[in-house]
């Protein structure tokens, strides 16, 4: 058995999610101030899940980004991990170079970065573009504020869809992706490799739908964007409860799985 999880608003929170009390754990800091948490039941609940079942962060975050959360603060720690949404594989917190050699084949299929960069440099001064970011030298994101209109870059989504590039909407960030950068690349990858049929999914965006699709039984956080977006025939398992509670009890559903 293995769990594939996102991180961001599926186990780990901003502080908009802390309640009153405030009693999260912090697990990670960034321009020395906190800005992720973690409930001390979630770490409880993985570090019992981990006594059975290999758990896979599985990430769009990059190598640097995923790095910073602090799990070993906690004594949780690892073995694998996913980033740049399928780019890397991660083991000891090393890159798998094998894999990398074998995601790079695959986008080739599409038009390099640097080429994607270029584009988007001629829309830097769109109003409400915060910012414009390469992430691992493989996908490229914006930071939007409320000022921002879609209809802005319409024509930058159309232009690099003809060079397989996909776009994802994701709050207030936009990300551009090679079309063969997804996280079930690298799950697939990986249960190829080990031989995992028992499959578990965590997740809450659209960035997870690929994720959550491959796996065999697959948990949805209700808070999440995606849910919005579903047909009444869906697959996925949804929680109850939102924020830190919801992934509780979804870490609670595996544990509990027969």
């Amino acid at each position: 058995m293995v769990v594939f999880s996102d991180l961001d608003r599926s186990i780990i929170y901003s502080k908009r999610f802390l309640g009153k009390d405030k009693s999260e754990l912090e697990i990670e800091i960034y321009k020395n101030e906190n800005i992720s948490y973690i409930s001390k039941k979630t770490v409880k609940l993985i570090k019992q899940l981990q006594k059975n079942i290999e758990f896979i962060p599985t990430t769009t975050r990059n190598i640097e980004q995923f790095k910073r959360i602090e799990f070993s603060k906690y004594d949780i720690d690892f073995k694998y991990a996913i980033t740049s949404n399928g780019g890397n594989i991660l083991v000891n917190g090393q890159i798998d170079s094998e894999y990398k050699d074998y995601i790079n084949q695959k986008l080739k299929n599409s038009i390099h970065i640097d080429e994607i960069m270029k584009l988007l440099e001629e829309y830097k001064n769109i109003k409400g573009i915060k910012k414009i970011r390469k992430a691992d030298n493989i996908f490229a994101y914006i930071v939007v504020d409320n000022t921002f209109d879609l209809k802005y870059i319409e024509s930058f989504i159309n232009k690099i869809k003809d060079f397989n590039w996909e776009t994802y909407i994701n709050g207030t960030k936009i990300y551009f992706l090679p079309q063969e950068l997804k996280k079930s690349t690298a799950i697939k990858y990986i249960c190829d490799k080990f031989g995992y049929k028992n499959t578990f999914a965590i997740g809450d965006s659209i960035m997870d739908k690929d994720m959550l699709d491959f796996c065999r039984s697959s948990y949805l956080l209700r808070h999440g964007d995606l849910v919005n977006s579903l047909s009444k025939e869906n697959k996925y398992i949804i929680s109850r409860e939102c924020g830190f509670r919801g992934s509780e009890e979804v870490l609670k559903y595996i544990i509990s799985y027969k």
